[in-house]
């Protein structure tokens, strides 16, 4: 199953991307409260969070969270059916950090995420232990800058390959 996975860590083709383990330290203080809820309402069958590899479904999901990512490199890579541990909806987990003062409505929310439930538009992040490298999108900084620059209307840095379409 093809799938996308942001990474700052450098890749090439076919070697194994596996989970960093550093997530959570990079996090601000709303962030962590966010992932303790949803730690706190995790069924028990379900994988932690910060011990898996998270890869997106969706390219147009995987180009928008990598142009938001400083210093990210954006890799196609490969994935079996049956090795997803979960499927989660991202636009639960932004709902969330707009709930986090509302500890019922938080709760529900993480609930609904670790459900599976899905939002009208999701955006589907995979749960695995590994993923393998297939495409190498993008593994330059000012790519990823002229890909922010166009998300925001700007006009991106003259000279430097773009990457727009998932093709």
């Amino acid at each position: 199953m093809r799938v996308f996975r942001i990474d700052n860590r450098a890749y090439a083709t076919n070697d194994l991307i596996e989970p960093q383990g550093e997530y959570q330290n990079a996090l601000d203080a709303v962030r962590i409260r966010v992932e303790q809820i949803l730690e706190d309402n995790r069924p028990e069958e379900k994988p932690v969070r910060d011990t898996i590899l998270m890869v997106f479904e969706e390219f147009e999901d995987a180009k928008n969270h990598w142009t938001i990512q400083t210093n990210s490199k954006f890799y196609q890579s490969e994935i079996e059916q049956v090795d997803i541990l979960h499927r989660g909806d991202y636009n639960k987990v932004e709902e969330l950090y707009r709930s986090i003062d509302d500890v019922n409505a938080a709760g529900l929310i993480a609930q609904e995420y670790w459900n599976e439930e899905m939002t009208e538009d999701p955006k589907i992040e995979i749960f695995v232990e590994s993923a393998t490298v297939t495409v190498v999108k993008s593994n330059i900084e000012i790519e990823r800058k002229n890909a922010f620059a166009i998300r925001l209307g700007q006009e991106p840095r003259r000279g430097v390959r773009i990457i727009i379409n998932e093709i």
